[in-house]
């Protein structure tokens, strides 16, 4: 049997990616890679969601990797019996971006191909789950810093008539969103101005691939994120942004994420309870709209096997289907 498969557990936020997720890997000896942007940041659980039932390690597991000139050190957790990995991989301080996961994550699939197991990546960013797929040479090529900070004293127009004289067929095909970014306008200038030939990124997945997609009706899935978002309040949710706001404060790429932002004028005033349910309303609105992003961020990929989380047979229609695919020669 081909041991060198990949199963994609994806979908919207709120469907039960996760806990299907471990039953699956307790029936077919998997290991778990999380597919989280928010979800690599160290401190950063309740509110992100982050599936523990106890902070216990598989050290004989560690790996150690270094990416762009930044070490890392990758230990899974033990969840339900089963290893995951991805979660707490960098501080919320340090810069995390598409590249390092793309890398990092691609590494401890091969690892775990190695051990003639089966990696199930698990998770709902899009872009992330992409990188995996479909590795875009581009994204490994790393930020120049001494370039960023020489373009960061020119204007916008600046920094558009700069990139039009670099590339203008690149120039014409930005959106007008991205033409009136000065960051997106910076790094398509880096990419344009990297001498460097692009990276043999050594993460690039090459193995047969059964993506795995939950699904339910906006409505169904509205309602869940409520009832998980009224959960994380009651676990804790305030009380840890409160926490990672006194040490790193609002103002980096981390604390911008669902669940976080929302509470940033609340720390400026008095503590008022109608306040804080209006941001708790808020929040769930934010986390609606990003399950609808979701939805047609997924949609748009090929070859994802859809399932309705409110089909009692599910389960089974799913485990048979990794089961055909996985055992098969």
């Amino acid at each position: 049997m081909d041991k060198k498969k990949l199963l994609v557990v994806c979908g919207p936020t709120a469907t039960g990616k996760t806990s299907l997720a471990v039953s699956l890997a307790k029936k077919f000896d998997a290991e778990l890679v999380s597919c989280d942007s928010r979800q690599v940041y160290t401190g950063m659980d309740i509110v992100t969601g982050k599936e523990l039932d106890s902070r216990e390690t598989i050290e004989k597991l560690r790996l150690s990797a270094t990416h762009n000139g930044s070490d890392y050190l990758l230990v899974p957790y033990l969840f339900q019996g089963v290893p995951l990995w991805m979660y707490d991989v960098v501080l919320p301080s340090q810069e995390f971006s598409v590249s390092q996961y793309e890398y990092l994550a691609g590494m401890v699939i091969s690892n775990i191909q190695k051990n003639h197991k089966l990696p199930i990546v698990v998770g709902g960013t899009g872009l992330y789950v992409r990188s995996l797929l479909r590795p875009m040479d581009t994204i490994s090529i790393a930020p120049d810093s001494a370039l960023r900070k020489e373009l960061s004293f020119l204007s916008r127009f600046e920094l558009q008539e700069k990139l039009k004289q670099l590339d203008l067929n690149t120039w014409e095909k930005l959106n007008d969103s991205d033409r009136n970014n000065p960051r997106r306008l910076v790094r398509k200038i880096e990419i344009n101005l990297s001498q460097k030939k692009l990276l043999k990124n050594n993460s690039k997945i090459d193995s047969n691939v059964l993506l795995i997609g939950l699904t339910a009706p906006l409505k169904k899935i509205y309602e869940r994120i409520d009832i998980r978002v009224d959960e994380r309040m009651k676990s804790g949710a305030l009380d840890e942004v409160e926490k990672m706001q006194s040490l790193y404060g609002f103002d980096i790429p981390s604390m911008t994420g669902l669940g976080y932002r929302e509470w940033r004028e609340y720390f400026k005033q008095e503590k008022d309870s109608g306040f804080q349910n209006a941001i708790i309303q808020q929040w769930k609105f934010d986390e609606h709209a990003y399950a609808k992003r979701q939805m047609t961020w997924f949609r748009k990929e090929k070859n994802i096997h859809w399932f309705d989380i409110q089909d009692t047979n599910a389960f089974l229609k799913i485990e048979s289907l990794v089961r055909g695919w996985y055992t098969k020669e």
